[in-house]
C-alpha cells in the first residue's frame, strides 16, 4: 500500500489542492490585468509544467518504469484530453475571475464541477465507479446550489 492509500493524507492533499486552486484564480486574473489574458492563462500552464515533470521523473525513476506502448494501448482516447479541459478551465478563470470576484467564480466552478460529478457518478461515465445519487447526495447538492446563489446575489 502506498502513502497516498492512507486516508488522512488524501484528505491533506485535497484541502492543499482547494488553496492551490482558490489562489490559483485569482494570481492568474492579477496577471491577466498586466499582460493579455491569454498570455497569464499560457505562463500558467507552462510554470505549471515544472513541479509535474519533477515529480513524473522521481516517480517513475525518470521515465523507465512507465510501459509506454502499453499505457497508449489501454487509455481511451478521451482519457488523454484531461490536459485540454485542464487549459480551457484555467484560461476561463483567468478572464473571469476579476470580473465576477473570487468567491463567485470559484463557488460556481465547484457547483458546477459537483453537479457533473454526481451526473458521471450515478451513470458510470467515463469508465468510473457507478454510485447511486440519493436523495441526501441530491439534497447536498441542491444546498451547494443554494449556497452559491447566496453568494451570487448578496
Amino acid at each position: 500500500m502506498s502513502a497516498l492509500d492512507q486516508m488522512w493524507l488524501g484528505v491533506v492533499l485535497l484541502i492543499l489542492g482547494g488553496i492551490c486552486t482558490g489562489v490559483q484564480g485569482p494570481m492568474n486574473g492579477r496577471l491577466a490585468i498586466s499582460t493579455k489574458g491569454s498570455f497569464a492563462a499560457f505562463l500558467s500552464f507552462a510554470l505549471g509544467f515544472w513541479p509535474l515533470l519533477v515529480y513524473f521523473l522521481a516517480d517513475t525513476k525518470g521515465g523507465k518504469t512507465v510501459d509506454w506502448a502499453q499505457a497508449a494501448k489501454s487509455a481511451p482516447g478521451y482519457a488523454w484530453l484531461g490536459g485540454v479541459f485542464g487549459g480551457i478551465f484555467v484560461l476561463i478563470m483567468t478572464l473571469v475571475i476579476h470580473r465576477r470576484g473570487a468567491a463567485i467564480t470559484n463557488g460556481i466552478i465547484v457547483v458546477t464541477q459537483l453537479i457533473i460529478s454526481v451526473v458521471i457518478d450515478a451513470t458510470g461515465g467515463l469508465e468510473s465507479k457507478q454510485r447511486d445519487c440519493t436523495g441526501l447526495r441530491g439534497g447536498g447538492l441542491a444546498c451547494m446550489i443554494l449556497g452559491i446563489a447566496l453568494v451570487t446575489l448578496f
